[in-house]
C-alpha cells in the first residue's frame, strides 16, 4: 500500500485527464456493475452530462499511475439526473444550493481500499469546496459505507431510498462549519480549521432545514450510551454485551420505510441487526434481535423498521 507522501493530487483541467477519471471509475467499480447510471460498457467509461461542469480531482503516484479519483459538482446544476434530485432531496435544500456542492464518484484503487487514502481524497474534495466557498457538501452512499462516512463527519439527514435499479442509498450532509462537532468525534475534517463565529449564520440555517443533523450518529456515542439506545429500541437486546456494543459503534443506524428493499451488491454489504419492525428475505419474516444479511436475496421492510448496519460476524448470529 502506497503512504500519504506516495502520491500527489491534482485537478484535472484538460480532456485528458477528465478523460483518465472516466475510465478510472468504469475500470474501478463500474464496469461489473449495470445498473450504475453513466456506464458505458463499450466505451469502458462512466461518464454523465453534469461531468463536463464538475471539477474532477485525481491522485497519482510517481509514475504516474491513478489511484484515487472525485468529483464536486454545484447542487444548483441543472443537468443533475432526476434520481440524484430524488434522493439527496434538492428541492428541500432549495434555499441552500447555491452554497452547496454534491460530492460524487469518489473511488480509490483495489489495491488501496484498506489504506487512508480514502479518507485523503474526502478531505481534499472537502478542501476544495471549502476554497471555493462552499458551506455544505451532499452524496449518498451504500448501507455499508455510512458508518465510514459518518466518522469522518458526514451525517445522515432525510431517509434512505431504493434507486431505480432496485439499490438502497442513503443520504449523507457534512456541514463544513461546524468545526466543534469535527474536533469532538476528532474527525479528520477538523484540521480545516474553519471560522466557527464567522460561519454561524450558516449553521443555523442548515439546521433550520435539517433538524435531523442534531441527531449524533453510533459513532459519536460512548459504549453506554449505545447500549442505552439499543435496549431503549429492542428489548430481546438488554443484555447486549461489550463485544457487541463496541461493533455496534462502528456501525450506522438507519432508518427504513414499508417497502424499501436491501439488495445484494457483491460490495460493503454488510449485515443488519434489526431493532424494531419486520423484514423479510426468501419468504422468512425477522423479528427485532435478529441479524440479517443480503446474501444471495433481496432482504424487504415489511413495516417501517429501524436496523444498524455492522460487522456483526463473530458477535452475534
Amino acid at each position: 500500500m502506497l503512504g500519504n507522501a506516495a502520491f500527489t493530487w491534482e485537478e484535472a483541467r484538460d480532456a485528458h485527464s477528465r478523460e483518465e477519471v472516466y475510465r478510472f471509475r468504469y475500470e474501478q467499480y463500474f464496469a461489473s456493475r449495470e445498473y450504475l447510471p453513466g456506464a458505458d460498457h463499450v466505451g469502458r467509461r462512466v461518464w454523465l452530462p453534469h461531468d463536463d461542469v464538475s471539477q474532477h480531482f485525481l491522485a497519482r503516484t510517481s509514475d504516474g499511475l491513478i489511484v484515487a479519483v472525485g468529483t464536486a459538482t454545484p447542487a444548483s446544476e441543472f443537468s443533475l439526473l432526476a434520481e440524484w434530485r430524488y434522493i439527496l432531496d434538492l428541492e428541500r435544500l432549495r434555499d441552500i444550493l447555491p452554497q452547496t456542492t454534491i460530492v460524487s464518484r469518489a473511488i480509490v484503487a483495489e489495491g488501496e481500499r484498506n489504506s487512508g487514502l480514502f479518507g485523503h481524497i474526502c478531505l481534499k474534495l472537502a478542501s476544495f469546496f471549502l476554497e471555493s466557498g462552499y458551506h455544505y457538501a451532499v452524496h449518498y452512499c451504500a448501507p455499508g459505507m455510512a458508518a465510514m462516512y459518518e466518522r469522518l463527519g458526514y451525517r445522515q439527514y432525510g431517509r434512505g431510498k431504493n434507486l431505480e435499479a432496485g439499490v438502497f442509498r442513503v443520504p449523507m450532509f457534512l456541514v463544513a462549519d461546524d468545526m466543534p462537532y469535527f474536533r469532538r468525534i476528532r474527525s479528520p475534517f477538523r484540521a480545516l480549521g474553519r471560522d466557527v463565529e464567522a460561519n454561524r449564520s450558516w449553521l443555523e440555517r442548515v439546521y433550520a432545514i435539517c433538524p435531523e443533523l442534531a441527531q449524533d450518529p453510533l459513532c459519536t456515542l460512548t459504549d453506554a450510551a449505545v447500549a442505552a439506545k439499543v435496549r431503549t429500541l429492542c428489548a430481546s437486546l438488554d443484555n447486549a454485551d461489550a463485544a457487541l456494543v463496541r461493533t455496534l459503534r462502528r456501525g450506522s443506524l438507519l432508518c427504513l420505510r414499508v417497502g424499501d428493499v436491501l439488495a445484494p451488491e457483491g460490495i460493503d454489504e454488510g449485515m443488519y441487526l434489526l431493532l424494531s419492525g419486520c423484514l423479510s428475505c426468501g419468504g422468512v419474516r425477522f423479528k427485532p434481535g435478529c441479524v440479517v444479511r443480503t446474501g444471495g436475496e433481496k432482504v424487504q421492510a415489511e413495516e417501517d423498521t429501524l436496523v444498524v448496519c455492522a460487522n456483526l460476524e463473530g458477535v452475534l448470529t
